[in-house]
């Protein structure tokens, strides 16, 4: 508390007339506002400002009254304010809180985007790479069934060389053949021709014989082993050609075979060119599928890539929004705990006013007012 100084009340002496009377003071009018009194005669101690007790107390209320319209009245519209203060300070949170949800459910959202956009890269990546294994495959397909076209036509050209080796084996083993049975047909002309010249030298030896048979015996015995003989290489010759018969008819036959053989290896040959072309056909197929996939893929990654880039500008501005809201949002609670720092200013102001008020009436209200009947001391 502070201690207030009391000052001297300075001594008023009595004016004299010309005759040294004195001559009482001059008395004002009463100090309230509209009262036209003169005050009462001063006595001992502080003069009077009021003409009654009953104008002191009014000029007391209407001071009241001037005080608390100066300090009560604004405190109590900024209390008024300030009541309303924390509901708005509510609804605004409640806002911010909408809006942090209604980002975090962007931010979400542009998450979820971006993820499907990933998810669909990554789909369209593997169906390049399903694409390029398709076309692999396809060229691994065609270089085999190039390379099998390759060993069917060098099975080919061997078959050719063998068949016509085995033509050339069946020419030469046919020359041989009929080399061998002209000379058989020549020596059986030759022991057929001996043949009739030795029964031709029979029927003489046996007229000859019928003449002188117990002369010509022996020379008779050695012409019939000469004829057995005969006979016998005959025979033997005779077989020989049947032999080089089958030998000739085998050799038909493996010659038919060699050509059925030669016919079947063209067949394969023929049904490997065209599996060759068929395959040809479809690696060019597979690769203008492919070539139409790389490039749908291509477009496919495009728009992903376009799509990744706008869901992340969405989720940049969401999150500069939502940074934006949290600085919105911490200069409310930093207005919020000014006013309330003000609004406690205000009333620490409007209490420290009002013990002023109640001291400056304290001092200015003056004591009970003298009885104007008596006179002054």
């Amino acid at each position: 508390m502070t201690e207030e100084t009391t000052t001297a009340e300075p001594q008023v002496t009595a004016a004299q007339g010309p005759d040294g009377v004195p001559v009482p003071p001059p008395r004002g009018v009463c100090g309230l506002d509209g009262c036209e009194l003169p005050l009462p005669p001063a006595g001992r101690g502080r003069p009077p400002k009021y003409c009654s007790k009953a104008h002191a107390d009014q000029a007391s209320r209407e001071r009241r009254a001037a005080d608390a319209a100066l300090v009560d009245e604004p405190l109590k519209h900024a209390e008024a304010l300030a009541q309303h203060v924390p509901a708005a300070i509510a609804a605004l949170q409640a806002q911010l809180g909408q809006v942090t949800d209604l980002l975090g459910q962007a931010q979400t959202g542009a998450l979820a985007r971006v993820e499907r956009a990933e998810a669909e890269t990554r789909s369209a990546r593997q169906a390049v790479a399903d694409a390029e294994a398709r076309a692999d495959a396809a060229e691994a397909r065609a270089q085999r069934a190039g390379e099998e076209a390759h060993a069917d036509r060098t099975a080919k050209h061997t078959a050719e060389r063998r068949a016509a080796a085995a033509l050339t084996d069946a020419e030469r083993v046919r020359a041989e053949a009929a080399d061998r049975v002209a000379a058989h047909q020549q020596a059986r002309t030759t022991a057929e021709t001996a043949l009739t010249a030795a029964e031709q030298a029979r029927d003489n030896a046996t007229a000859d014989l019928v003449q002188a048979r117990q002369a010509h015996d022996h020379e008779a015995d050695r012409h019939r082993a000469q004829a057995a003989a005969l006979t016998a290489r005959l025979d033997a010759q005779s077989a020989e050609a049947a032999g080089l018969r089958d030998d000739l008819r085998r050799t038909r036959d493996d010659l038919a075979a060699s050509r059925e053989a030669l016919a079947s290896a063209q067949g394969q040959a023929a049904a490997q060119q065209a599996r060759a072309d068929a395959a040809d056909q479809a690696t060019q197929a597979a690769r203008r599928d492919a070539d139409q996939a790389r490039l749908r893929d291509a477009r496919a990654l495009e728009e992903s890539g376009a799509q990744v880039s706008a869901a992340r500008a969405e989720a940049d501005q969401a999150r500069r929004d939502l940074a934006a809201a949290h600085a919105r949002s911490a200069a409310d609670q930093a207005l919020r705990t000014r006013l309330e720092e003000d609004l406690a200013a205000a009333r620490a102001e409007a209490s420290t006013q009002r013990e002023r008020a109640a001291r400056a009436e304290a001092r200015h209200t003056p004591p009970t007012a003298a009885d104007p009947s008596k006179p002054p001391a």
